[in-house]
């Protein structure tokens, strides 16, 4: 397969704070790659260098296999790259049936418009970055946004880069995974040849090794 975004050796600091520690990955077009890890592993911020809103402090993204400076989120979109970020949080002071139908108004009209393909064809996007499309989701609407997903996937223009908690979930939509742990790459693997099982004492044992060392 061709390939559609890469990062290579993408390091990102915050003062002290290492956020990405030579981060390197690559998407094809028609593939799908999920992104797991626990918070503070550098998931969000990848995202955020590929969609323009954060500038590395070294290393390089290519698009079509060529490098390019996307120097905010307007140069990222003229490069064909759009994220839908999920920020489910319930509304205050509204019943939980209330935040219910909004979470369906989502759906239907909010940010997962884009999943639609002809939306993505409307914006011109070609690479989509997906932000925790699941979390706070029920059973109907999970399978709903998959059900979307796997569609776009199955054009074949389309490269989808996805960041998820839930292990068996994203092996069940992605063709490859990759484990962050501390800024960095701690694992790659086609989905269909590793587990959830397998990831999390992958995260065990790393985190055995902070207790211990």
């Amino acid at each position: 397969m061709t390939e559609a975004i890469r990062a290579e050796k993408l390091v990102k600091t915050f003062g002290k704070i290492t956020a990405l520690a030579g981060v390197s990955l690559e998407v094809a077009w028609g593939e799908t790659l999920g992104i797991l890890g626990d918070n503070g592993a550098g998931k969000s911020t990848l995202i955020k260098i590929l969609t323009g809103y954060h500038q590395p402090d070294s290393g390089q993204v290519f698009v079509d296999g060529k490098p390019v400076e996307l120097t905010s989120v307007d140069e990222a979109r003229a490069f064909g790259i759009e994220c839908v970020y999920q920020d489910l949080a319930l509304v205050n002071g509204l019943s939980i049936y209330h935040n219910m139908f909004l979470n369906r108004e989502l759906l239907r009209r909010g940010p997962f418009r884009l999943l639609d393909h002809r939306e993505m064809r409307r914006r011109k996007a070609r690479i989509l970055l997906l932000d925790e499309p699941l979390a706070a989701m029920g059973a109907r609407e999970a399978r709903l946004i998959i059900g979307l997903i796997e569609r776009l996937r199955a054009r074949g223009d389309i490269a989808i880069v996805m960041i998820a908690h839930n292990y068996a979930q994203t092996l069940e939509i992605c063709d490859r995974v990759v484990l962050m742990q501390h800024g960095e790459i701690t694992f790659e693997s086609a989905a269909a040849a590793t587990s959830a099982e397998e990831l999390l004492e992958i995260v065990r044992r790393e985190y055995r090794a902070v207790r211990t060392g």
